[in-house]
């Protein structure tokens, strides 16, 4: 396979519309979210009639409208890489071009479609075609006869944050992985090589791009998180236990030009031999019994319980730089007795440890969502041994529930804190001190609400907070008495009134940014808030305060200070010091 040469592929994708908006206007919004609920046939069906169209106005010459070239290409590249579909040789040629038609096939991204095994018009993936050795993928593919695609290559548009190169197409990655679910109704095999799907995309959302000298991508399955990372990172270093994943992030990388990738067999951070500025990871985190039910390399480590997330996370500082940060997925268990999670595993005093929790699911829910996204039929014999399975498991570990989450590490210089968190400090005109020495925090928050609009990406947020974190950790109580702060300028008050009532019975303050958090308000936070523009001291607010509600102002302030520290670490209210280091 000539790597160099795969770029020409890629590229005639994205001058064929195989992008991700062009395929969406291509079949329209119904069929689009149909495929957002994983149900393909709308638009295989629809692919289908655009090419059966142009072939009958082809042969008959009739006068009635035919697709154009551009849709009958457009339809031949999805139902190639998208349905896993097979397609005349001819067709694809015209689709891809001669050129990067040649290169498909000698990459191993198009063969035959008799070598492919087809039965009953549903592909299934011949694993020997997965060798590295060249002589396995560069089948012969002539006229007459058809081809189809081993695997999926799914286009991606960059989201907000990630950097963009200069070239045509610079704004979308074409990512290789194995065909899944959408197209296969059975149950997927153990080395499956997952897509970029819903906690990738998170993942994505929550990394920081500014630029690295060095990061990492453990346990990086069809390469996504190292493809993005190489966009502002001078190397970076991808691992994963699956031989298979590495080879398909090889193409990947081949197909979007990438060459700062070092690719490295092992499992999660053995392969690591180097400390990173910047690591992240979307680590096999599912919790499955260890018995006869069935295991996916990309979503279950092969330990029990959450074992491989509690390894890695508390392995991690020790591969951080000062100064260097990392951003993981994972899944964890709370019990009767231990509700702890990440943030009492990692010891290390020098690394600060923020935990976000998303989502818990109790026992019977959590196993009901995992068997289902193994292919398992439900209330078969498959199913109920599954689920006899999971909750025996669960039950010898007395779990109440599992939780899903981000954790966030950061180990700071020695020094300062400034180094993380001056620049998204910055951004909201607040101080830090350069010559304040380091502090680390270990804490988590609950956050089930829906993500909000986060129109400079999500990681800017979680940053900032983190940020906001590291300088409550060493803001005593007078510092916060006297510090001036601001509201975020993305708040909304709501104010609920019984009918015929004057004063409101309760008042919420809702985040537009972040997680969407919303916050119950008490009368005299509520004019906090509404004064916090930048212009009077928390104790100077106390006082006034204190006079018009008719209370004792000490005490006015000691409750404050507690209530404007929890909505400063969400990142509600911001402190300023009119630029001045204190």
């Amino acid at each position: 396979m000539i790597e160099q040469d795969m770029t020409l592929v890629a590229d005639q994708l994205y001058r064929a519309g195989y992008t991700e908006p062009r395929l969406r206007q291509f079949w329209g919004g119904p069929i689009a979210s149909a495929l957002v609920r994983n149900n393909g046939a709308p638009a295989i069906h629809f692919c289908q009639k655009v090419l059966e169209a142009a072939e009958a106005h082809g042969q008959a010459r009739n006068r009635g409208e035919a697709p154009s070239p551009f849709d009958q290409h457009l339809a031949a590249l999805a139902m190639l890489f998208h349905f896993h579909r097979e397609v005349s040789t001819e067709t694809a040629r015209a689709a891809l071009g001669e050129g990067a038609f040649g290169v498909a096939v000698d990459a191993g991204l198009l063969v035959p479609s008799s070598s492919d095994k087809m039965s009953n018009g549903d592909a299934t993936i011949n694993r020997d075609l997965m060798s590295n050795d060249d002589e396995s993928s560069n089948a012969e593919v002539g006229d007459p006869g058809s081809v189809c695609a081993p695997f999926a290559i799914t286009p991606y548009d960059l989201p907000v944050g990630v950097p963009r190169g200069f070239r045509p197409g610079d704004e979308n990655l074409y990512l290789v992985s194995d065909h899944g679910t959408l197209i296969n109704p059975d149950v997927l095999d153990g080395d499956f090589v997952l897509g970029l799907g819903g906690a990738g995309r998170t993942l994505v959302s929550l990394t920081p791009r500014d630029h690295v000298t060095i990061s990492a991508d453990i346990g990086t399955g069809c390469g996504i998180q190292a493809l993005l990372l190489a966009r502002h990172s001078d190397r970076v270093i991808a691992t994963d236990i699956s031989e298979r994943a590495l080879h398909l992030t090889r193409l990947s990388a081949g197909l979007n030009g990438v060459d700062n990738i070092e690719l490295r067999a092992g499992s999660m951070l053995e392969p690591l031999r180097e400390q990173v500025d910047l690591l992240v990871s979307n680590p096999p985190f599912v919790i499955t019994p260890r018995t006869t039910v069935a295991n996916f390399e990309y979503r279950d480590g092969g330990m029990t319980g959450d074992r491989l997330v509690r390894s890695l996370f508390t392995a991690i500082p020790d591969h951080l730089q000062r100064g260097g940060r990392s951003v993981c997925l994972g899944n964890w268990e709370t019990t009767s007795a231990v509700d702890a999670g990440p943030e009492a595993w990692v010891t290390d005093p020098d690394t600060s440890v923020l935990v976000i929790e998303r989502e818990a699911l109790d026992p019977i829910a959590y196993a009901e969502t995992w068997i289902r996204d193994g292919g398992i039929p439900r209330a078969g014999q498959d199913w109920n041994a599954a689920t006899a399975a999971w909750m025996d498991d669960f039950d010898t570990r007395d779990v109440r529930e599992v939780v899903f989450g981000y954790v966030i590490m950061h180990k700071p210089e020695h020094a300062s804190t400034a180094d993380y968190a001056a620049p998204a400090i910055a951004d909201h005109g607040i101080a830090t001190d350069a010559g304040q020495p380091p502090s680390t925090f270990k804490t988590k928050v609950r956050t089930t609400s829906a993500i909000a609009n986060n129109p400079h990406g999500l990681a800017q947020f979680v940053t900032t907070t983190f940020a906001l974190r590291s300088w409550l950790a060493t803001a005593a109580a007078e510092e916060i008495a006297n510090t001036v702060f601001t509201r975020s300028p993305d708040l909304v008050e709501h104010r609920h009134h019984m009918p015929g009532e004057s004063d409101p019975s309760s008042i919420t303050l809702e985040q537009g940014i972040g997680f969407g958090q919303v916050f119950d308000l008490d009368t005299a936070l509520a004019g906090f808030v509404s004064v916090a523009d930048g212009s009077l001291t928390l104790r100077q607010t106390a006082v006034a305060l204190a006079q018009l509600l008719d209370v004792n102002p000490t005490a006015l302030e000691d409750q404050l200070i507690a209530q404007v520290r929890q909505l400063v670490a969400a990142g509600a209210l911001l402190p300023v010091h009119d630029g001045k280091q204190e």
